[in-house]
């Protein structure tokens, strides 16, 4: 019985010595992310990854301090967006003409890959960023975008502005007068404009030799249709082609010795699988086309805060309304919280604060914090976690605290409208 409670009482202190050295670490390395002060500590990397969950207001803001931090130490070539090519393209154009009616059109088309974040926060990001790039003229951001096609408004736009208006061309002509139906659904979803499509990248396909005197940058214009005929394969791998996408890129842009800044979902800038599926940077990193230690991988998390969940369509599809959440996806909540979110929270200098987390003799070397989750009555990912820490995950964490939910973008026009 004495060995017992000896025992019992061993682990008690060990638990609690743990927790002390975490504590400790965090408030030796965290940095407040809304600090006019604030650069970011390494410098020697290729691609740093956002990943967090959609829907939260101040994510943007992160984001955004983050970006001005590297454009003010000139560590930033290439913002990756997940945006297939297309649209990455479209926002650049923004980005160099301010034209909002083409914003507002990208933000909704931008739904279509996130959900979440077709918004008003969104729009108003753009045009922060835009208010950047103005101000760096000789190193200005440059916009890429690797993801899938689930949208045709930009890809389409895209492939006319690179090809001759000859009517010749009849599966062309198909494109643009599809293009130029404003009421047109152009998700992927809308099989009229699918086949369309798709009888115009088969017959671009099989008839190349024909057609190639009326391409410009046929190097862009063969990847558009590439990242495109992905949507007409049996099944669609969306992880496989967001990296098989980006090795294009690499060789087109010589990404080799670039630094980029990435925005994903979380899921898909994790340094190493949960289970057996790789993610976009797991995938690179195994792949060689980036050493591991000049790939850096920072994590958003939540608390005391509310996601924008789902936007509610009438009968006739017609945007009606919004709902959002404050419990269930936010990641800090009694029934589904992130193992060790509490050292975060009380080491918090505001409600934007970053911690290191890769540093030498990191306590975050011997478990799975800040990636394990713990869930009431449900199945967690601790099993698939046996054996691994949280740095071959992620290096860095941000503590996001009182977000409010992002707002649709639809609720901008909604009040325009009321207002008449």
């Amino acid at each position: 019985m004495f060995q017992f409670k000896f025992l019992l009482l061993f682990a008690f202190l060990s638990i609690q010595l743990f927790a002390q050295n975490k504590l400790d670490y965090l408030a030796e390395n965290r940095m407040d992310l809304t600090s006019n002060d604030f650069s970011f500590p390494q410098t020697d990397f290729n691609l740093i990854g956002f990943g967090a969950y959609h829907g939260s207001a101040k994510t943007y803001e992160v984001e955004l301090n983050l970006i001005k931090a590297l454009k003010k130490q000139d560590l930033l070539d290439y913002y990756v967006i997940e945006a297939n090519y297309s649209q990455a393209f479209y926002f650049q154009e923004y980005l160099n003409t301010g034209d909002e009616k083409l914003l507002k059109e990208l933000t909704l088309a931008f739904s279509t890959i996130v959900s979440q974040e077709g918004t008003i926060e969104t729009f108003n990001h753009w045009k922060n960023l835009r208010a950047i790039h103005l101000e760096n003229p000789n190193r200005p951001i440059l916009v890429l975008g690797c993801d899938v096609v689930n949208e045709y408004k930009f890809p389409l736009k895209h492939i006319l502005s690179l090809t001759k208006d000859d009517s010749s061309w009849k599966e062309r002509e198909n494109l643009k007068k599809a293009i130029e139906q404003d009421t047109i659904d152009f998700s992927i979803w809308n099989t009229n404009l699918n086949n369309t499509v798709k009888s115009f990248v088969k017959d671009y396909l099989l008839n190349k030799n024909k057609y190639e005197n009326q391409i410009s940058e046929k190097e862009i214009f063969e990847y558009i249709i590439t990242t495109i005929n992905y949507n007409f394969e049996e099944h669609r791998e969306r992880e496989k082609i967001i990296f098989d996408n980006y090795l294009v890129l690499y060789s087109l842009f010589d990404l080799a010795d670039k630094k980029q800044f990435a925005k994903y979902g979380f899921s898909h800038v994790q340094k190493f699988p949960e289970d057996k599926y790789p993610s976009f940077f797991t995938r690179l990193i195994e792949n060689k086309v980036y050493d591991r230690s000049k790939v850096i991988t920072i994590m958003g998390y939540l608390t005391n805060s509310e996601v924008l969940w789902d936007k509610v369509y009438d009968k006739n599809g017609d945007y009606k309304s919004f709902t959002k959440k404050a419990g269930f996806g936010i990641g800090d909540y009694w029934k589904e919280y992130f193992k060790g979110i509490k050292y975060l929270k009380k080491r918090k200098l505001s409600d934007k604060t970053l911690f290191r987390l890769n540093k030498e003799y990191s306590p975050y070397a011997e478990d799975a914090d800040l990636v394990e989750v713990k869930m009431f009555l449900k199945r967690s990912n601790k099993t698939q976690l046996k054996g691994k820490n949280t740095l071959r995950f992620i290096d860095y964490a941000v503590l996001i605290s009182n977000s409010k939910a992002q707002i649709p973008l639809e609720e901008m026009e909604k009040e325009k409208k009321e207002s008449f």
